[in-house]
């Protein structure tokens, strides 16, 4: 997992050695970040295939694994969801303030959380 709370911490990995999808997915999020004057609004938390549901909540604060008003497994609440190469980007609006979390997560079989974006595309 890769937690990116703000526009520093998305500036300071894409330093870091990173796949080229992943990396392109970050510098496109940082640029629409500051082109809509949202950098202090957007968090970014890369969601690895092995990466656990207590983490992404220790991140976070939620599962996207469960509703996050009712609570109810299996239910995604995300506001948007795209596909691209390998990875699944969710994004997560909170309150009316333009505040966001934009979950990317690595579209892997073996991760419980792109078998919910793989199904909730479907629906």
């Amino acid at each position: 997992m890769i937690d990116l709370p703000n526009t520093e911490a998305l500036r300071c990995a894409l330093d870091q050695p990173l796949g080229p999808i992943l990396k392109t997915l970050l510098g496109d999020r940082l640029a629409d970040t500051l082109e809509c004057g949202l950098q202090d609004l957007t968090h970014v938390l890369v969601v690895q295939a092995d990466d656990d549901e207590r983490s992404i909540v220790n991140a976070v604060g939620f599962s996207p694994l469960r509703s996050r008003i009712e609570n109810q497994p299996n239910s995604p609440d995300w506001d948007w969801l795209e596909r691209h190469d390998g990875w699944w980007e969710a994004l997560y609006c909170i309150g009316v303030s333009g505040f966001a979390y934009i979950l990317l997560i690595e579209d892997a079989d073996r991760s419980p959380f792109a078998k919910l974006c793989r199904k909730g595309k479907s629906a």
